[in-house]
């Protein structure tokens, strides 16, 4: 494909973010091949770590495949739990916040009406309290893991 049909190409395309809920175990490429999951190895490039990842399809039929570590990891985080979820919300609070605030610096956020510059303040005030609110529920059900263990 050259230059001018991508430049062509990324001018229709509109940036898609999703989210898919999987399964996925740790599992080695040469594994993976043996079990139908990933590709053979027709390079001969050294065997990788990866995962073994399932997914649903709409109809509830299951598709299985195999995904290298570092893109796997780079795709996903652990849901299990919903503490593992927290952290989650946490962790993209923080980044949505960090991005606020470093805009809070930007020229383009000094040309905004003083209406926009006092929303987007208060917007980052809310999630300020938002994201004391969610560590303290951590906090707590941290606390009460470490409870019920030691009960046991």
């Amino acid at each position: 494909m050259n230059q001018s049909t991508t430049n062509q190409n990324s001018i229709k395309m509109k940036k898609y973010i999703g989210t898919k809920e999987i399964m996925a175990e740790p599992m080695n490429e040469c594994i993976a091949i043996k079990k139908g999951f990933a590709r053979p190895n027709t390079d001969n490039h050294e065997w990788r770590s990866g995962y073994h990842v399932q997914y649903t399809n709409p109809d509830g039929s299951t598709y299985d495949s195999w995904s290298p570590k570092d893109v796997f990891e780079r795709s996903y985080q652990v849901a299990d739990t919903f503490l593992d979820r927290m952290y989650m919300e946490l962790k993209e609070l923080e980044d949505k916040m960090d991005k606020l605030y470093a805009f809070f610096d930007s020229v383009t956020f000094n040309k905004l009406p003083i209406f926009e510059t006092s929303l987007l303040d208060a917007q980052y005030q809310v999630m300020k309290s938002y994201y004391y609110i969610l560590a303290a529920r951590i906090r707590v059900a941290e606390g009460k893991n470490h409870k019920s263990a030691k009960s046991e």
